[in-house]
């Protein structure tokens, strides 16, 4: 039995499974940072910055996602969507995604740049926002490859 069945796939979000992905791509990116940080793989006040910087960009998307299209591409991190949502067949339709994942990746490393930045101030804002950045791009890279491939290879 498949964990979803051929709607939206954002609402994957905020089941169980979705809540789970979320928390594993936090806790990839709070090793990531703080390995490049502290030179630990657990630094608590590396890791504790990062959780909140991602608590705040989540929820910021995920606000500004349902203002601007009511949630219709989902952005707690990423435009979360399926074949349901997104008709990779149609270049109109797979361009509008492309755009949306950009802005959707740029404001996040913005957002968590500026959170970091300030809650990390004595190790380098430069530090820091290079750190933040490789976080998200690391995480983004593994977590769209499981969850598009699933999402569109799976329920398509």
């Amino acid at each position: 039995m498949p964990l979803l069945n051929a709607s939206s796939f954002g609402k994957y979000a905020s089941m169980p499974m979705g809540w789970i992905f979320m928390a594993l791509i936090v806790i990839l990116e709070a090793v990531i940072m703080s390995q490049i940080l502290s030179r630990k793989s657990l630094n608590i006040r590396i890791i504790a910055p990062v959780v909140v910087s991602n608590i705040v960009s989540g929820a910021l998307g995920a606000a500004v996602s349902k203002a601007i299209n009511d949630g219709w591409m989902l952005v707690v991190w990423f435009p979360w969507v399926s074949g349901v949502e997104v008709d990779t067949a149609n270049p109109e339709s797979l361009y509008h995604l492309i755009i949306y994942f950009v802005v959707a990746l740029v404001a996040t490393v913005l957002v968590e740049i500026l959170i970091n930045g300030m809650l990390m101030k004595r190790r380098g804002f430069k530090n820091v926002a290079r750190a933040t950045m490789i976080a998200n791009v690391v995480s983004y890279l593994l977590g769209c490859f499981v969850l598009y491939t699933y999402s569109f290879v799976f329920f398509d």
